[in-house]
């Protein structure tokens, strides 16, 4: 009886570690940000869970999300969501960017304190496109950022150049700014808020009342 006891407890104090240890692999939460240009400022969330991501709009003068977009990266499928028409629609994958110039890294001796997380400075340059981008890099287990970036096949220079980095496993951007050669600022991407919190499996659905819109 005793042996069996003993046995009982150490599978639960090993299921126990292994629950904890795969919770501790990857960041589950919400991740609030913005985007600021010499025009314009676009505000985001993201709202994260395993292999699916929520990408959420928000309109700078309304303060309503806009636009919402949902990545699935496990059966590689995004749909898009037009709230104000209750409509959505599967997105295919975009091809990838067409790289321009050589990317030069660089890994800075820098640190900040970006919403409770120790970020260290990176450094991507690219002479021909006249451009430097300073990513304030934090790991807090943030293992479907690269991911998602692949998948989205994003052209714009942020997501181009973060994947020019070497090691990117784990880390997430709080911060990176853009500039000219002359180190005049273009744009900047800022986390604004940063929440660990289990997130429903309903944010990831298509809304009751949604339509599939047909070209």
């Amino acid at each position: 009886m005793k042996k069996s006891l003993l046995k009982f407890v150490s599978v639960v104090v090993v299921i126990a570690s292994f629950s904890f240890t795969t919770l501790a692999q990857s960041f589950e939460g919400i991740i609030e940000f913005k985007k600021e240009t010499t025009t314009d400022t676009t505000n985001y969330i993201y709202y994260v869970k395993g292999d699916q991501v929520r990408i959420d709009e928000i309109g700078y003068n309304s303060n309503k999300v806009e636009g919402s977009f949902l990545v699935d990266m496990e059966t590689k499928t995004m749909k898009s969501l037009n709230h104000e028409r209750k409509l959505y629609m599967d997105q295919g994958n975009a091809s990838a960017p067409i790289l321009k110039g050589s990317y030069v890294f660089k890994k800075g001796t820098n640190v900040k304190n970006l919403q409770g997380f120790k970020c260290t400075e990176n450094i991507v340059t690219n002479n021909e496109e006249k451009t430097i981008i300073t990513y304030w890099l934090a790991d807090g287990k943030f293992n479907f950022f690269e991911k998602l970036l692949r998948q989205l096949n994003r052209k714009d220079k942020s997501s181009v150049y973060f994947l020019q980095i070497p090691v990117t496993k784990g880390l997430f951007p709080m911060l990176s700014i853009q500039t000219d050669l002359t180190g005049k600022e273009v744009s900047r991407l800022e986390v604004t808020k940063i929440t660990k919190k289990e997130i429903e499996v309903s944010k990831f659905e298509i809304p009751k009342g949604y339509n599939k819109f047909e070209k």
